[in-house]
C-alpha cells in the first residue's frame, strides 16, 4: 500500500464528510500497485484532511467517507440557504446524521456567509430578504389503522426548495416533537434573518398535527 498526500491551498472549500464539516485542507490518497502490470494502480482511494475550526485542531483525517462521498458545503465565495437546505437533505440520506443543529453550528464557526433568499415587499415593491417561511411538507403514511390519519406510523419530508429541509419518521406526537426541534435550531441559527417557519401539506390527509405545529413558533 502507498499513499501520498496532497495538501491544498487556501482558500479552502468547506465541505461535508462522512457526518463532519471542515475546511478541506488536504486529500490522502493510497493505493497498490499492481505486481504483474507495472505502472498500473489498482484499489486506490481518496480522502479527505479537514480543519473543523474553533476547538479542533487542524488535520482531521475523515477515513470513512472517500472524496467522492463528501460534498462542498460552502465554497470560499459563500453558499446559499437553498444549498444549505440541499446539503441538509444528504445529511438525512447518511446511516448516521450529523443534524441540521451541528452543520449549521459549525458552518457559523467556519465564517461561511449564507446568502438568504429575497422578496419583493408588497408595500413598497423594493426587493428585502425573506423573512417568513412556509415550508411543504410530503407525507406518507407506513403503518396504522385506514382511515384515521392521526394515528399510526408516518414519514415526512418536506420541499427544499422551500428553504429548510425537514425529515422525520414516527407517530405524529413523534413528528411533532422532532419537527419542531428541527425548526428551533433554524430558528436559533438564522435569529437575526428569520422570523418565522410554518408547515403545511398538499397530501390528501386530515392530518390535524400538521397545523397545530403552527401554533407553536418555536
Amino acid at each position: 500500500m502507498k499513499s501520498k498526500l496532497l495538501k491544498l491551498d487556501a482558500p479552502y472549500n468547506v465541505i461535508y464528510a462522512g457526518g463532519k464539516v471542515g475546511r478541506h485542507i488536504a486529500t490522502l490518497m493510497v493505493w497498490n500497485d499492481d505486481e504483474e502490470d507495472a505502472g498500473l494502480i489498482t484499489d486506490s482511494a481518496s480522502y479527505p484532511v479537514i480543519d473543523e475550526g474553533e476547538e479542533f485542531p487542524a488535520g482531521t483525517l475523515c477515513d470513512n467517507a472517500e472524496l467522492h462521498d463528501c460534498r462542498v458545503i460552502c465554497p470560499p465565495g459563500g453558499t446559499n440557504l437553498y444549498w444549505v437546505a440541499k446539503m441538509i437533505e444528504y445529511d438525512f440520506q447518511q446511516l448516521e446524521p450529523a443534524g441540521a443543529e451541528y452543520i449549521l453550528e459549525r458552518m457559523k464557526l467556519l465564517n461561511c456567509m449564507i446568502a438568504m433568499p429575497t422578496e419583493k415587499d408588497k408595500e413598497t415593491g423594493e426587493e428585502v430578504n425573506k423573512i417568513n417561511f412556509d415550508v411543504t411538507l410530503y407525507i406518507m403514511k407506513v403503518s396504522g389503522p385506514v382511515g384515521n390519519d392521526n394515528e399510526g406510523v408516518f414519514r415526512v419530508t418536506s420541499n427544499r426548495f422551500d428553504g429548510f429541509y425537514f425529515e422525520s419518521e414516527g407517530t405524529p406526537e413523534e413528528i411533532q416533537n422532532d419537527l419542531q426541534y428541527q425548526r428551533s435550531a433554524y430558528l436559533g441559527a438564522f435569529i437575526d434573518k428569520i422570523h418565522s417557519i410554518s408547515f403545511h401539506t398538499t397530501d390528501l390527509f386530515d392530518a390535524n398535527w400538521v397545523e397545530e405545529m403552527n401554533k407553536s413558533r418555536f
